[in-house]
């Protein structure tokens, strides 16, 4: 069973880049944010350097969220599986696009409640897939 999990998390981390590698029109030479435990992190580290990313930041607590986000068009907030979840607010990110001229690009990964509010992907520049709209892509496909 465990063998089983770890599969489908493994593919569920490749679509996910691949989704961002299709939506950004390839990831080379851009830069993303992941925010969340290193754990949760390590696999999408991997993978977007593997793709040729110029920047990678990796943070814990989104706490530098709008200072680093002028600097990115994606971001992945993977929170740790457990309660509570810290969530990722409208205005930091609004904050973090003020002059933003390129989209930016956010995967919210949470297994629980929402990590990223809603309300930001009604931002210009922002692309927000939810979890929901997670499941109803991944659920077509596994």
């Amino acid at each position: 069973m465990q063998n089983v999990t770890a599969t489908r998390l493994a593919k569920a981390t490749e679509e996910i880049v691949s989704i961002a590698d299709a939506c950004l029109g390839g990831l080379r030479g851009r830069s993303a944010l992941l925010v969340g435990p290193e754990k949760e992190r390590q696999p999408f580290s991997r993978l977007l350097q593997q793709a040729g990313m110029k920047y990678l930041y990796e943070e814990d607590t989104p706490l530098r969220l709008s200072a680093i986000l002028p600097h990115v068009q994606l971001l992945i907030s993977i929170p740790a599986p457990e309660p509570p979840v810290q969530l990722l607010k409208a205005a930091s990110i609004a904050s973090g696009c003020i002059g933003r001229r390129s989209p930016l690009l956010i995967f919210d990964l949470s297994e629980s409640t929402p990590s990223v509010e809603e309300l930001a992907g009604l931002l210009p520049p922002v692309c927000l897939y939810t979890p929901e709209d997670l499941r109803l892509i991944f659920s077509r496909y596994f």
